[in-house]
């Protein structure tokens, strides 16, 4: 039941919302060139070297647009289908070490939290990076703490290189502190001594290597001078000057926004925690390790320059478990404050379903919804779910019709489908180009099915010498300057974007 759930919430509606966010339109415009140019190996955005991140992402989707068609969904499906396997990988790792509660609870908590619900339906690489780093994660405590054959190792291993091979790396730095972080607590605690020859072994290393790193090796063999170039820039963006920079508490500061609703649970579950080690009680060793892996993960983000939405992605495993144990061994006044909290959330929820469907005149649009969240409690129940797991299933269920609906009827400014509504029909103008500096807007190119240049205003004097007229699309207020006797006429306008014709009388 949580599975099918799963794969709806996921993968119903992925092409509801237009490519038009930067880091979604850069993996799908990179993977649409490489598509058609064939050049797996050397990814291009609107046909410059692209070298600032790992490939991986643009091979997937690029995959995705050979077997399904160039499109804003067949883009997001390989972020949706790493968040299937998460969550899948994470059932498979908690439900023979925790209850059957506490590992339903936990996935509940991971699926419907709004970070989780909003990448894994992106076509950003995040879902690939925190599927990897999760997996390396949940693959190292039990190679830790239960030992393991040589498969388990190596798929560490290929965790490891995958994730860096998805963004860099954060896909081997946290699992790494994580485990040692969790080894050294567990030391110190007397507790049975964890190994590391069970994790850094030589098929691991190897694995990890190859997979990670052998294409940085070919671009520095092959495209020395670029590589070097790009990838220091990506080191200096990342770790020095920081492009995104923000204060070391920013993380902690976002937090509620981020993992809502379930993000006011995280200082009762602390509390929680805290009262049974003075009551001298056992906590599961697997959510000892995810406190850890919490903590780490946000001392190395937060100790980081750059610092965005999407990273905190990958503190939602670990707090996904630590909730849901939480949610499901809570006991006495614990218990009472979750039921507080639950009754405030159903207040909240009738309030937003009355504002969406009276104030904002969706009454017929959120019917259908409406509908789907009765009978998913309906199903709930008939399916034996009772009490806590019960309450977690309504919350969950009600998050994602809530983020689904506001996807279909709640995000819809003009901005947002500009780019597609003007390529569908200007897109044969020739030669079209588009007004800026630097990489330029890729999803005029995706949209257009062919690589739209970006034309800088110390080269349109040039350009309108060899073509005239030529077209350019521009922002409303960035109107380019022509020399004299250039004719500029507002052929057409979407949104901010319009499309100018420049000619000579």
């Amino acid at each position: 039941m949580l599975l099918a759930s799963l794969i709806c919430v996921l993968l119903w509606g992925l092409g509801t919302r237009p490519l038009y966010k930067v880091q979604e339109v850069r993996i799908a415009e990179t993977a649409r060139e490489m598509l058609v140019s064939g050049d797996w190996l050397v990814p291009r955005y609107n046909g410059e070297l692209r070298l600032q991140k790992p490939p991986l992402p643009y091979w997937l989707s690029a995959m995705s647009f050979k077997a399904f068609g160039v499109g804003a969904w067949q883009a997001r499906v390989p972020a949706a289908l790493a968040g299937l396997a998460l969550v899948v990988l994470l059932w498979w790792w908690l439900q023979r070490r925790m209850s059957a509660e506490a590992a339903v609870q936990s996935v509940l908590v991971l699926t419907a939290s709004y970070l989780t619900l909003r990448h894994f339906r992106s076509a950003e690489a995040d879902a690939l990076l925190l599927l990897f780093t999760a997996g390396a994660c949940m693959l190292g405590h039990v190679l830790v703490s239960e030992k393991g054959g040589r498969g388990l190792r190596i798929l560490f291993g290929l965790c490891l290189g995958l994730g860096f091979l998805s963004k860099g790396p954060a896909a081997i730095a946290i699992p790494l502190l994580a485990l040692l972080a969790f080894a050294l607590l567990e030391r110190r605690a007397g507790r049975p001594p964890t190994s590391w020859c069970d994790l850094i072994t030589v098929p691991a290393v190897l694995t990890m290597l190859v997979t990670g790193f052998a294409w940085y090796a070919w671009i520095l063999i092959y495209l020395h001078d670029a590589g070097s170039a790009f990838f220091g820039r990506q080191v200096d963006e990342t770790f020095i000057s920081g492009n995104h920079a923000q204060p070391v508490w920013w993380y902690l500061a976002r937090w509620f926004e981020f993992y809502a609703p379930w993000s006011v649970l995280i200082v009762p579950a602390a509390l929680h925690a805290l009262q049974r080690i003075r009551r001298g009680q056992e906590i599961p060793q697997i959510v000892r390790f995810c406190w850890v892996w919490l903590l780490a993960t946000l001392l190395l983000l937060s100790a980081t320059i750059n610092k965005q939405t999407q990273y905190a992605l990958l503190l939602a495993p670990a707090a996904a478990v630590v909730l849901g144990n939480y949610l499901a061994t809570a006991e006495g006044r614990f218990r009472w404050l979750n039921r507080g909290l639950f009754l405030a959330f159903c207040l909240v929820a009738v309030g937003a379903a009355a504002w969406g469907v009276v104030g904002r005149n969706h009454g017929t649009a959120a019917l259908p919804w409406l509908l789907i969240s009765a009978l998913a409690v309906v199903a709930a129940i008939a399916a034996g779910m009772r009490g806590a797991v019960l309450a977690s299933w309504l919350v969950a269920v009600v998050s994602a019709v809530f983020f689904h609906f506001g996807e279909a009827h709640l995000s819809r400014e003009a901005h947002k489908n500009a780019a597609q509504r003007l390529m569908q029909d200007h897109a044969a103008r020739e030669p079209l180009f588009q007004f800026g500096e630097g990489g330029g807007d890729g999803a005029l190119s995706f949209y257009a099915g062919k690589v739209v240049p970006v034309l800088s205003s110390s080269r349109l004097v040039e350009r309108l010498a060899q073509h005239a007229p030529l077209w350019i699309v521009t922002e409303g207020n960035a109107v380019p300057v022509v020399p004299a006797g250039v004719e500029v006429v507002r052929e057409a306008e979407v949104g901010d974007l319009v499309l100018l014709r420049l000619a000579r009388p």
